[in-house]
């Protein structure tokens, strides 16, 4: 059984699903289908105005508490219903960022906890799915595109299926205060388990709330949050997938423990990538006791 999600990471799935649309042919789970609980990664913690300085995470280290990690990590992207549609070129940014993160020594931060390996060309198929109607409330569906994403690129444990919802199409808790940027899950069809998560388009959080600008200025940062979110909820699934891995004992994942750190040791940072260069967030090292962005 998924553990319960601390609120200090986010809002409660009740808030998320208070006002589930009754629409035809759409539902929450495929028939047969379980979804774990929702792990969130909050918004900047600070109003916009107000300086971002160094997280303070508890020094404990992550447990293994036994569930599966991804010891090949795969990537698979799903733009949901854009129809095409991409004001700020998050998808390219996006693709490029997963197809040379593999190998880099971000990613080997990973390699520490059970067996992960940090192969190169970790992106694994990019999938425009337009068919259907989109839900009003798309955290309530997140779950069923996954078994989607699944069944059209083949379902893989190693997988995460990312879910990239489309421009203005956002829940009402994401990119606001004591809201949430991000989330990942796993939901059980068919006797898979699939790993998966819900990416909003980053872009339309307001205010700098999930990472515009965070390491970047101008023109230039606009898309800061895009990696530094996504690379959030990669790290996490690659370790934690079914959420019965690796966390610590006050219930954070590896990026958790480093989310949103500005300045001191486990900065947010910009690393090039054979793809180009990437806004990241630091990620908890069990070897170093603390944050970092590089391992060894």
């Amino acid at each position: 059984m998924a553990r319960a999600v601390s609120l200090s990471f986010g809002v409660t799935a009740l808030l998320l699903l208070a006002a589930i649309p009754a629409m035809t042919g759409l539902t929450g789970a495929s028939s047969g289908s379980v979804e774990g609980v929702k792990h969130y990664m909050p918004t900047v913690p600070q109003a916009p105005s107000a300086p971002v300085v160094a997280a303070s995470p508890q020094v404990s280290n992550l447990i293994n508490h036994g569930g599966p990690v991804q010891t090949t990590p795969k990537v698979y992207i799903v733009y949901w219903g854009w129809g095409g549609s991409d004001p700020s070129g998050e998808a390219p940014y996006l693709q490029a960022f997963f197809n040379g993160v593999g190998g880099s020594s971000w990613a080997a931060i990973q390699t520490q906890y059970s067996g992960i390996t940090n192969p190169t060309g970790q992106l694994k198929g990019v999938w425009a799915d337009d068919s259907g109607t989109y839900p009003v409330v798309p955290d309530a569906y997140i779950g069923n595109e996954a078994i989607r994403a699944a069944a059209h690129f083949g379902f893989d444990a190693n997988a995460n299926y990312i879910i990239a919802t489309p421009h203005l199409h956002n829940d009402a808790q994401f990119g606001v205060p004591g809201g949430y940027c991000a989330w990942h899950s796993s939901v059980t069809s068919g006797g898979h388990v699939i790993a998966y998560t819900d990416l909003p388009y980053i872009p339309d959080a307001k205010f700098g709330s999930c990472g515009q600008n965070f390491v970047n200025a101008g023109a230039a940062g606009n898309l800061d949050g895009v990696s530094i979110v996504g690379g959030h909820e990669y790290a996490e699934a690659v370790t934690d997938p079914h959420l019965d891995a690796w966390y610590d004992s006050s219930g954070a994942e590896n990026g958790d423990k480093c989310a949103w750190i500005s300045s001191g040791p486990g900065a947010a940072r910009d690393i090039t990538l054979s793809t180009g260069t990437f806004a990241v967030q630091s990620l908890w090292s069990n070897a170093a006791s603390g944050c970092v962005t590089s391992y060894p």
